[in-house]
């Protein structure tokens, strides 16, 4: 009788993997260790992420979409880009596995639920059509990612804490004049 396969093999090898990223970083992403972590084999990794940068490359997208749902949760505008900052921080070793792979992740991606969400939600709050809003969602993204990199490269609290603050300060700013960035159709 054939061996019966494990329909849970895949996620017990991502959270593996995301468990030694959060206690090793980066260097505790080595396959050998992922499949210890896993119960697994190497090879059994290998049959299901061809490379060491596949399995990455999964788990960026997995980081991702915990990110995202911690935004699309949010009950305020407000709310979502303190939760992505507060996120960024609270899982440095998985934000600089996303980092890494951000641009992959984020091009791949067919449809983007934070986009979605955070555009519908300025045109209920705004008017309009969502579409409209596309520049104010690309600057706050933009002005959260650029800050939880540097945040996390930030070694002295008092950097860290200008650095979210300003950011905030930013952000607000923005919603609070945002037909600047709005295009109307």
């Amino acid at each position: 009788m054939p061996p019966i396969p494990d329909k849970y093999l895949e996620q017990r090898i991502l959270n593996a993997a995301l468990d030694l990223c959060r206690t090793r970083g980066e260097r505790g992403l080595t396959l050998r260790m992922v499949a210890r972590a896993a119960g697994t084999t190497t090879p059994t990794i290998y049959k299901r992420f061809h490379s060491k940068e596949a399995l990455r490359l999964a788990l960026a997208r997995h980081i991702w979409q915990d990110l995202i749902e911690q935004i699309v949760t949010s009950s305020r505008i407000e709310e979502s880009y303190r939760r992505y900052l507060s996120f960024s921080e609270a899982h440095p070793e998985e934000y600089k596995v996303l980092m890494a792979a951000w641009a992959e992740v984020f091009a791949s991606e067919k449809e983007r639920p934070g986009e979605i969400w955070l555009l519908a939600q300025l045109a209920n709050r705004f008017g309009g059509k969502p579409e409209e809003y596309a520049p104010m969602y690309y600057a706050l993204l933009l002005l959260c990612h650029g800050a939880a990199t540097f945040i996390n490269m930030a070694t002295n609290e008092r950097v860290r804490t200008a650095l979210r603050e300003n950011c905030i300060l930013a952000c607000d700013t923005l919603i609070q004049n945002v037909d600047i960035l709005r295009v109307r159709a």
